[in-house]
């Protein structure tokens, strides 16, 4: 997940989504005009929307200390952090991998709520010491509760809130099989994510309003991360063990940087046999120039064909992963991911380019391997 990158705090990248000013204003909007102006009558306006905001930033650090569990327990077991990403419900850790085992995954998942309870606790119980000033102790009081708010719905056994990532590390551990147990985790979390849904919809029609919207938008949205964290992990499962070497497709020929896109489309990809070609260099120096694929014909606009090179549109070579034959095809599949790019270049240690592998290459993989499952009699 992609934001405004906004610092470094402990060696990890910390970004908003965009996503995020929403919920913000919808958080200090519900406070200011709501719970603090019915729980503190006596306050001016202004006290009302400074303590609002503040409260609110102060939940959302909360929330960011909570993935921040998550996150140094993961670098612990080895496992890189790419950043952490405040968004529409929240945060997100964004690990380079998965635990490899029941014990770290329960003992990673259980970190984040671990942190919010020493939060809640260090905020109600300085409420209850600090003798003022009233818009303080509102804030300290407001911040306890809703962390234990926090801790409540994230313990709660849906995956992939931290309570399914509990569950899916107990059914791993029982029946040594990570892609069965999380899409049994993942089942039970679809099963919570509709009843949060059927919440919403029944506030709505009792006129709850907001609140019931915001229900069943975060049970949609646990619906598509649920099904999105299922299909990943069978996807590392179906790709464990293949190399990049098993996956690329040696070029075809070469092209010039320098002829027409129309030449490259009815001359050397006539029929688009050849889904990618690389590009000769300009720079005597380099080994190649970059990669041309169909897509890129395809999304040039036609009546330029004539006029138009390759050069215009191929995508040059340092703005291409590469990877060695060896490198396994689970981390092909992140660089693609990370760098929102669709293809990447195999080269050997000299930095000669050997093939490419595109997105089409892990399509292909998966459709085999699916052919080659045994079925029942």
């Amino acid at each position: 997940m992609k934001g405004i990158r906004i610092g470094r705090l402990f060696g990890i990248e910390v970004a908003i989504h965009p996503s995020w000013f929403i919920v913000v204003g919808f958080f200090a909007f519900t406070l200011a005009t709501g719970f603090f102006p019915s729980a503190y009558a006596g306050w001016t306006p202004v006290a009302t929307w400074t303590t609002a905001i503040v409260a609110t930033l102060l939940l959302f650090a909360s929330v960011l200390a909570h993935e921040f569990g998550h996150s140094l327990v993961a670098r612990s077991q080895g496992i890189p952090v790419r950043g952490i990403t405040l968004f529409l419900l929240g945060g997100v850790a964004q690990l380079e991998r998965e635990p490899d085992s029941p014990g770290r995954e329960a003992w990673m998942a259980i970190a984040g709520p671990l942190v919010s309870v020493a939060v809640a606790a260090g905020s109600i119980g300085l409420a209850f010491v600090l003798p003022g000033p009233e818009q303080v102790v509102a804030v300290l009081a407001y911040l306890g509760v809703t962390n234990i708010a926090l801790v409540v719905f994230n313990l709660l056994p849906g995956f992939p809130l931290d309570g399914g990532r509990v569950l899916r590390a107990l059914l791993w551990w029982r029946s040594r099989d990570r892609v069965r147990a999380t899409r049994r985790a993942a089942v039970v979390g679809q099963v919570f994510a509709w009843g949060f849904i059927a919440l919403g919809a029944a506030q709505l029609l009792l006129g709850g309003g907001l609140g019931g919207i915001w229900l069943a938008l975060v049970g949609w949205l646990m619906i598509q991360a649920a099904r999105t964290a299922a299909r990943q992990v069978e996807l590392d499962s179906m790709l464990a063990g293949v190399s990049a070497g098993r996956l690329m497709t040696a070029p075809a020929g070469w092209l010039s940087p320098y002829v027409t896109l129309g030449h490259a489309a009815h001359g050397r990809m006539d029929g688009y046999a050849s889904r990618c070609l690389p590009v000769a260099p300009e720079d005597p120096a380099a080994e190649y120039g970059g990669l041309v694929c169909a897509h890129d014909l395809e999304r040039a606009a036609r009546d330029r064909y004539d006029r138009d090179r390759v050069r215009d549109v191929m995508t040059p070579a340092p703005d291409l992963p590469a990877v060695t034959p060896e490198t396994a095809a689970t981390e092909v599949l992140r660089l693609l991911r990370a760098g929102g790019a669709d293809r990447a270049v195999v080269i050997d240690a000299g930095g000669r380019l050997l093939g490419f592998i595109d997105a089409d290459a892990f399509v292909r993989y998966f459709n085999a391997a699916r052919l080659r499952r045994p079925t029942a009699a």
